[in-house]
């Protein structure tokens, strides 16, 4: 029964009279915000300072490296997996400090439950989130080895003779690349997933990392495991050791033992990435809203 005293107030809010894209476009902007959250764009200085770190200190090491090369008259070689080994690190950092950017707050400011009020359902939000992060996280990881390889046809004396040369190495650039965003993307965006608290999800990215590696260095040392295996259950050490085996480098401990067929790694570290999919689509089902 209507009330006789209502009254419907005009608040001045602006109608909406675009078009409307449905689930698809629901899904794009939510990639396409997702890319701008991982790169701090539009947002204050602090947002942007992980990523802007992350790029710059990666960065650094390969333009020495190019320029050392160049001085040297291309007689000194340049290294991709000797250079990259070293910077996983710093980009588990990035995927430990951007993950909860995305998927902490969502929760923190309730933003989730508007987001699936429409169209999107819980996987569509999910695989957007996904993708984004992997998106940043490639271009991240691309960003230093690509440089590598430009530079290397760059200071060549003959540079179309050595693009022809290295025709081939930009597979090993792209396949390393991307299996390493795929991973830490995969498993970040999974723990980040668990807490609203920003905070927290930082920690239990970059404790997760560190532990495992903890746990396999103790397995290695202690119980005397060999070092093949241990490298299969770290996820950095085994895109340590894929990188080498990509770029046809070695180590002294990879020649004393044999690492795994790169297909191993390969199959290894594409379950890992699939499973941390699986448990960000699994947390996310299970979200109260």
């Amino acid at each position: 029964m209507s009330d006789p005293t209502a009254t419907i107030h005009d608040l001045g809010y602006r109608r909406y009279e675009g078009p409307r894209d449905g689930a698809r476009g629901a899904f794009d902007a939510l990639v396409w915000q997702g890319i701008r959250t991982m790169f701090g764009i539009g947002r204050p200085f602090k947002a942007k300072s992980v990523p802007v770190f992350v790029i710059v200190v990666t960065m650094l090491p390969a333009l020495a490296t190019l320029t050392a090369a160049s001085a040297s008259g291309g007689q000194m070689p340049v290294p991709y997996g000797i250079l990259i080994a070293p910077q996983l690190l710093l980009f588990v950092l990035y995927g430990a400090a951007q993950a909860p950017e995305m998927l902490s707050r969502d929760q923190q400011h309730r933003v989730l439950p508007l987001m699936l009020t429409r169209d999107v359902t819980r996987g569509q939000y999910a695989s957007a989130r996904l993708l984004a992060m992997f998106t940043a996280m490639f271009v991240v990881c691309l960003a230093p080895l690509l440089l590598l390889y430009i530079g290397e046809i760059s200071i060549a004396k003959q540079p179309t003779a050595a693009f022809a040369r290295m025709g081939g190495k930009i597979g090993p650039v792209l396949l390393h690349a991307t299996m390493t965003a795929w991973v830490i993307a995969g498993v970040s965006a999974a723990l980040a997933s668990l807490t609203a608290r920003r905070a927290y999800a930082t920690a239990a990215v970059i404790g997760v990392f560190l532990v495992v590696a903890a746990i396999t260095t103790g397995l290695n040392e202690l119980a005397g495991l060999p070092d093949g295996v241990t490298a299969l259950l770290d996820p950095i050490q085994a895109l340590r050791t894929m990188a080498l085996m990509l770029f046809g480098e070695t180590t002294r401990g990879m020649e004393l033992t044999p690492p795994p067929p790169l297909p191993l790694f390969l199959v290894v570290l594409v379950a890992l990435g699939a499973a941390g999919a699986a448990g960000l689509v699994w947390r996310l089902r299970r979200v109260d809203l």
